[in-house]
């Protein structure tokens, strides 16, 4: 492994993504992204992008309801390499009314694709639709256990939508037999 004597720093980017409950029980997801230089960016037709300068800071904030409809968009490009870059900020309003789930990515590049949008701004939905699901994760569950304790008799089939999404929760898994045993399939008899 390198020491901090074999490399040098030259760029840092942070995605930030906070999640805040409004007053009408939507979630709000605030995400943003910075990318400051460690070397110098030069350019032919502008001034270089120094050490501790950023390249981009950008944000974008959905609004999101209980059943993963986006609500309201506001992107916002703070600091960008060109000055056109801020001109599809408004593009991203076009998510409205989009809802998170099966297809959804797909229905992003088809608003946002190629010229439409911002390489970087696109790249936070992706990241304020994950951070939606986290932070509505306790607020679900709970509505569900409250129905009734035993996930097979949840009205609708988004809540245990997660099994065999990940490794953690196949269905076969340590996780679903400690937390959801209810829904392993029973082991076919030989």
């Amino acid at each position: 492994m390198p020491t901090d004597n074999d490399r040098k720093l030259v760029h840092t980017r942070q995605i930030t993504c906070r999640a805040f409950r409004l007053k009408n029980g939507f979630l709000e997801i605030e995400t943003t992204v910075t990318d400051e230089k460690g070397q110098e960016v030069p350019f032919r037709s502008r001034p270089p992008v120094l050490v501790g300068e950023f390249m981009h800071r950008m944000s974008l904030t959905l609004t999101i309801d209980d059943d993963y409809v986006i609500r309201d968009v506001k992107a916002r490009t703070l600091k960008a390499p060109w000055p056109m870059c801020g001109g599809t900020d408004e593009a991203y309003r076009g998510l409205i009314g989009l809802r998170i789930g099966a297809g959804f990515s797909q229905k992003v590049r088809e608003i946002l694709g190629g010229v439409q949008g911002c390489t970087h701004v696109t790249e936070l939905v992706t990241q304020a639709a994950n951070t939606y699901m986290q932070a509505s994760w306790p607020d679900r569950i709970s509505r569900q256990i409250a129905i009734d304790p035993d996930p097979r008799n949840w009205p609708g089939n988004r809540t245990p939508a997660f099994v065999n999404q990940c490794h953690a929760w196949r269905q076969d898994g340590d996780t679903m037999l400690h937390e959801y045993p209810e829904l392993i399939p029973p082991k076919k008899q030989t």
